[in-house]
């Protein structure tokens, strides 16, 4: 791709699409499975020439594949065609405040290769080199073939993450070169590729519409819980990100009065990195909350106490969401393990339910997101791949 692509988000301009139709076949089939010529006739409302044109020139250009040919009751044996795997590479990369991902990811939005880092607070000096290393090593597991298919790099980070440099114990500042650092441009140079930038929340939001939602909501807000809640918007089964790149900032809304008199905001007691604090007070490795593994008593209880400062307060601002968006559910996903989120998720409905009057809203619906730990990897590598091959942009 051509160096001199900007990087600004989440949609870079200048950039070089498919023609619409080939879109539009691609966003057919990986909305609806393997389809035919045929098929894909119907649906688009083209001619039978148009449709075999267009499928031809996406088979040679290695972005669908054909399957084995069916036979049906009447004339020619049908071909479904689907997403080639291999078509359309790209590189995610989630940049948290405790965390690093790096992940390869394909045309069918899995994940090829993948590298996790942990950390005590985002360093940027260390950050950068851990880039340089990670994603220079998930490129060299893909072959040659691979690599000359990759579209661009997807970055995911918190906002402003130099203002949370007490919050997660780091020195006195040691997170300052965050509001000066631009690792979209850095990325850019460093690989050669377009780079495509996303809040953290917002793209696991993005993965939560790409790969989840299995009840097909148009319009939800969403809730990640990580080492700090954040969330995002959908509408129209599309990421809202407002005028700034802001919408779904849900951590922000406030819950509550401190001893101070001042609102607390709602990170401040639904975030895991609060778990996390109890957890080590009570001499455990906070990993026992992301595993799905047995856990002792001990755990269970520090888990529960979080629980019940957590639930109702994400209660809140999830009827504060309903108020404002009517969205067809809220859905709840969080870095924590499956049995856990189940458990997070019930608690936030009984508590929308329990301490909250519902009058002039329409009836409410939280459901589990379905994605969980890699929800912002996975989105940040499905962002560079919508820049050139959605119908619409993100």
């Amino acid at each position: 791709m051509p160096k001199d692509r900007q990087s600004q988000g989440p949609i870079p301009q200048g950039r070089i699409q498919r023609p619409y139709n080939e879109r539009l076949f691609l966003d057919l089939i990986r909305h609806n499975g393997a389809m035919s010529k045929a098929d894909l006739t119907r649906a688009s409302g083209l001619s039978a020439q148009s449709a075999t044109v267009i499928v031809n020139r996406l088979v040679e250009d290695g972005l669908l594949r054909a399957g084995a040919s069916v036979k049906g009751r009447i004339g020619q044996p049908s071909t479904p065609y689907s997403l080639d795997p291999d078509g359309v590479l790209s590189i995610g990369i989630k940049v948290g405040r405790r965390s690093l991902e790096v992940a390869s990811m394909g045309f069918d939005y899995a994940i090829i290769g993948q590298r996790v880092q942990r950390y005590d607070f985002p360093h940027l000096p260390t950050i950068r080199q851990s880039i340089a290393r990670d994603v220079a090593l998930v490129l060299a597991d893909l072959t040659q073939a691979q690599r000359a298919r990759i579209c661009g790099i997807g970055i995911a980070l918190p906002d402003e993450l130099q203002a949370w440099e007490a919050t997660v114990g780091a020195p006195e500042g040691a997170m300052a070169d965050w509001a000066e650092a631009d690792l979209a441009v850095e990325l850019r140079d460093m690989f050669d590729l377009p780079v495509t930038t996303l809040n953290d929340a917002s793209a696991a939001c993005l993965a939560e519409i790409a790969l989840g939602n299995s009840h097909g909501h148009a319009c939800f807000a969403y809730f990640y819980v990580g080492t700090f809640i954040g969330g995002g918007i959908a509408i129209g089964h599309k990421l809202y990100t407002g005028q700034r790149n802001l919408a779904g900032a849900i951590a922000s809304i406030p819950v509550g009065a401190t001893a101070t008199g001042k609102a607390a905001q709602l990170l401040e007691g639904a975030s895991l990195h609060y778990l996390e604090e109890s957890a080590e007070a009570a001499g455990l490795v906070s990993d026992i909350f992301y595993n799905d593994h047995a856990r002792d008593a001990t755990a269970q209880a520090v888990f529960d106490d979080w629980l019940r400062v957590a639930a109702p307060q994400i209660a809140f601002a999830a009827v504060t969401a309903q108020a404002f968006l009517d969205p067809d559910a809220i859905v709840v996903d969080s870095s924590l393990s499956r049995d856990l989120t189940t458990d997070l998720v019930a608690a936030v409905t009984r508590a929308a339910h329990a301490h909250y009057d519902h009058r002039g809203l329409s009836g409410m619906v939280i459901v589990p997101g379905e994605i969980g730990l890699s929800a912002r990897a996975i989105g940040s590598g499905i962002a560079p791949i919508l820049v050139e091959y959605a119908l619409d942009e993100i």
